[in-house]
């Protein structure tokens, strides 16, 4: 259970945990996987089958004679391949809020097929066929299983992360199976807060707030080179220069480790923040005031011990 030790005076402002359907993304993967296993049930038996190898005899006789096992590993292709395709857009579209451990999921999965075939036609097979009908049933029933782990894993994931807003610091707070992360900041620190909401999050009353430090939280850096070369030569001799710049940005980064990511009402959330913000900064400056007025620190303005 997330839990935080408070500080002398401090208050607890706002507890907070991301919206159920902020992770809609990764349930709608794991979703599709389900779907895809219950499609390669159907596409397995239609080209793994007995009427397609009597309706393909010529083909079925090429890819046998190649290796005694060439039709089962074709839909073990058509299964790993769709699995793979899909795990690599979700890499692509979704690599900040877990699409890259999706992508790697999806290699485990076919891994775990491979492995799987491999282990019964070797231990359990009595013949070609065994492994040719085990095949059919066994790929779609783990794609299926894992896609149901899949959507335990992904709301056990939402769950583990937790944030607290008191009137001294934001907390972050992760802690997913033995993973355990805690990242603070004060509101001093903050240099700009950003809202960002998309269409179901305005639908449903969720957001992602990000507070932008100057160390670089709720940032991430994007990099871009540009090289130009000049070169002349002759039979002889040659002359050659080759410059780069490389130009370094920083954009806001949807991160649920670093951003109060997918929470409700992300615009209350943004007016405590600034609020407490205010108060923070009138507060430090009060403090400078009174170290310069007082710079012994006995609590005597130095002005008036002078003056005595």
């Amino acid at each position: 259970m997330a839990e935080i030790s408070f500080l002398r005076g401090e208050e607890l402002k706002l507890k907070a945990k991301p919206h159920f359907l902020s992770f809609l993304h990764l349930y709608a993967i794991f979703g599709f996987l389900i779907l895809w296993g219950f499609a390669c049930f159907k596409i397995l038996n239609a080209v793994i089958s007995q009427d397609w190898l009597d309706d393909h005899t010529a083909t079925a006789e090429i890819l046998t004679t190649i290796w005694p096992n060439a039709v089962t590993l074709l839909g073990i292709i058509c299964w790993s391949f769709g699995l793979l395709i899909f795990g690599f857009l979700c890499r692509y579209f979704y690599l900040e809020t877990g699409g890259q451990s999706v992508f790697r999921f999806c290699i485990l999965v076919v891994i775990l097929g491979v492995i799987g075939l491999v282990l019964f036609g070797k231990f359990f097979a009595d013949v070609r066929e065994d492994t040719f009908n085990f095949s059919k049933l066994f790929l779609p029933t783990l794609t299926i299983l894992l896609g149901f782990a899949g959507l335990f894993l992904v709301n056990y994931y939402r769950l583990s992360f937790t944030y607290f807003l008191t009137n001294v610091r934001i907390i972050l707070q992760s802690d997913f199976f033995l993973n355990r992360s805690e990242r603070q900041v004060r509101y001093n620190h903050i240099e700009d807060i950003k809202l960002s909401q998309s269409i179901f999050g305005r639908l449903f009353g969720f957001g992602t707030v990000i507070p932008l430090t100057g160390t670089g939280l709720g940032t991430g850096t994007d990099e871009a080179m540009l090289a130009s070369g000049l070169g002349s030569g002759s039979d002889k001799m040659s002359l050659g220069f080759m410059g780069g710049l490389k130009k370094t940005s920083r954009t806001a980064r949807h991160d649920p480790h670093d951003t109060l990511y997918g929470i409700s009402k992300p615009s209350h959330v943004r007016d405590i923040i600034t609020e407490n913000i205010q108060s923070d900064t009138g507060v430090e400056h009060l403090k400078r005031i009174e170290k310069l007025l007082d710079s012994d620190g006995n609590g005597v303005i130095d002005a008036l011990e002078k003056s005595k």
